[in-house]
């Protein structure tokens, strides 16, 4: 099957290789575009033929210049209204219609009157439109062609040509509309569109081409005999002059192509640039994704560890289940020698305080220890969405303190010592509902029992800071954080520093380079580390 030609496919065979065939394939393309365009605009069948021809001789006559991202349809279109209006000579045609157009505008009733005003206005509300939404309708409705199709000569996809169109008619609804036309939905467009299109007479296609055709080779030897009898009837000054011209004609060509080619090198030079910056862009970006996929491989690679070590115990860990089952429901209990574990109530779990020292049942990272995780069961799988539910807790947690924290004016009380002060006040209700989110999340984790019994407090709305059982309502009571700095006497020498955290229920501090883990990470980062700075003091580490 031969491969179907594009309009500027065949508009180049014709201007450049004058293929007569061609250009009679693009008037049968588009005859039926052109005589449509012409019969509204002069409402006769044989003016409209006599313009339309003339439209294709313009085309012949054009076509070397009409080579670039021009759209043949398009450009009928267009080249159509204009002849139209010549034809008419003059606006007073138009001023007329238009003032017709507005009369029955306001008094229509019918339907018939309404699509015979909407078609005088199609054309003029054509133009309103982008060059790509005028393209798609008269492409679809004054030639026919599916949205298919339309995709292929306009490069787009077929949903995309659907969506053109439907916002075309939408546009040239409206347009209908601003000139006082009642156009009740888009589907009275459609049916304007549908009724507009009409068919040239049979024969008209080849007999338009080839006066077309006939026009443009007449009119070249016509303009060849006009150039000779003016050369003829020139006078000598007139013929010097010319000469003069012919000979500085070359030198100015030159000039003009050395101007040219400066500007093309100059813009070439400017792509390549470019060019090379993206390539630049390019590697770096490649760099940083290999970077990340190694990061990820090694993430991976430890997880499957990570399973690899879970798969391996547990059939162990299933075994001691199985034991450990059959020792609770055995009514002659006694301690097993073989066995690590012992019968416990749990109502005495808390009262052995066994989770209140380091290394404490769950780390400010969230990550519960190996004490709290043997101790209460706590599988694979529960063990990292409560490990995340706790993180979330002490994100959210730090995030209310750092934005309700402000910084005081409190002097120091020991001489030589510089000292800095941060008060976060209660943090009320928002610390109460996030606490009570957080239990709801580790209760649907780990049940009822197994929550209370690592994580109990959060119904009195305090947080559990460093372990659990070490309540703290800051909730209900303010905070204090404080840092302070001795300069050294001595030139060169090391300054001293520390820091303290304190409310009405206690505190701790801390003093040399770890002295702000006794610290809110955010607040030390944001008010402490910077001050700390002042004085030359660089190497503090923030709590992590």
């Amino acid at each position: 099957m031969a491969e179907v030609k594009t309009d500027r496919e065949l508009l180049r065979d014709y201007a450049e290789g004058g293929s007569e065939s061609a250009f009679q394939t693009l008037v049968e393309r588009h005859l039926n575009l052109v005589f449509a365009t012409c019969l509204r605009g002069v409402n006769e069948t044989e003016a409209a033929q006599e313009v339309a021809q003339n439209v294709f001789i313009a085309l012949a006559r054009k076509a070397p210049w009409l080579q670039g991202d021009i759209s043949v349809a398009g450009w009928l279109h267009k080249t159509a209204l204009l002849e139209v209006r010549s034809w008419w000579r003059g606006e007073l045609r138009r001023r007329r219609r238009e003032k017709t157009a507005v009369d029955l505008g306001t008094t229509m009733k019918d339907e018939d009157s309404l699509l015979k005003a909407l078609t005088g206005e199609l054309d003029e509300g054509l133009l309103k439109l982008r060059e790509c939404d005028r393209q798609a309708l008269l492409l679809r409705y004054f030639e026919g062609r599916s949205h298919r199709e339309i995709g292929g000569l306009l490069g787009a996809r077929e949903d995309a040509v659907r969506m053109r169109i439907d916002k075309a008619l939408a546009r040239l609804t409206q347009f209908f509309r601003r000139r006082g036309y009642a156009v009740p939905a888009v589907a009275t467009t459609v049916v304007v569109l549908d009724s507009a299109a009409k068919a040239a007479p049979a024969a008209f296609g080849k007999i338009a081409a080839n006066a077309a055709l006939s026009a443009a080779r007449a009119g070249t030897v016509t303009g060849l005999k006009l150039l000779a009898s003016r050369l003829i009837s020139l006078t000598r000054s007139q013929t010097a002059g010319l000469c003069m011209t012919i000979v500085a004609a070359p030198v100015a060509w030159e000039w003009n192509v050395n101007r040219l080619a400066g500007n093309q090198a100059a813009v070439a030079e400017s792509n390549l640039g470019a060019a090379h910056r993206q390539q630049d862009q390019s590697l770096a970006d490649v760099a940083r994704l290999q970077a990340e996929a190694a990061r990820l491989d090694m993430t991976l690679a430890d997880a499957i560890k990570m399973q690899a070590r879970y798969d391996e115990g547990a059939p162990k860990l299933a075994a001691m289940k199985g034991q450990v089952a059959g020792l609770l429901t055995n009514a002659n209990y006694h301690w097993p020698d073989d066995s690590p574990y012992v019968r416990v109530r749990k109502t005495m779990v808390k009262s052995l305080d066994l989770l209140n020292h380091p290394p404490t049942a769950f780390r400010q990272t969230g990550a519960l220890t190996e004490p709290a995780l043997e101790l209460f069961g706590i599988t694979a799988q529960e063990k990292a969405p409560a490990e995340q539910a706790l993180a979330s807790y002490w994100s959210g947690v730090e995030d209310l303190m750092l934005a309700n924290a402000y910084e005081t004016n409190l002097q120091a009380t020991q001489t030589g010592r510089l000292t800095k002060t941060v008060i976060v006040p209660p943090l009320g209700q928002p610390l109460k509902d996030l606490a009570q989110n957080t239990r709801a999340q580790l209760t649907d984790v780990l049940g009822a029992e197994r929550e209370k019994l690592l994580f109990d407090g959060w119904d009195q709305g305090a947080i559990q800071i460093f372990w659990p059982g070490n309540l703290w309502k800051i909730s209900e009571e303010p905070q204090t954080f404080t840092t302070w700095a001795e300069p050294s006497p001595d030139p060169g020498g090391n300054a001293r520093y520390g820091s303290s955290w304190s409310s009405t229920m206690g505190g701790t501090s801390g003093e040399g380079q770890f002295a702000l883990n006794t610290l809110s990470g955010p607040i030390a980062e944001r008010f402490f580390k910077p001050w700390l700075e002042q004085f030359g003091i660089t190497n503090s580490t923030p709590h992590e």
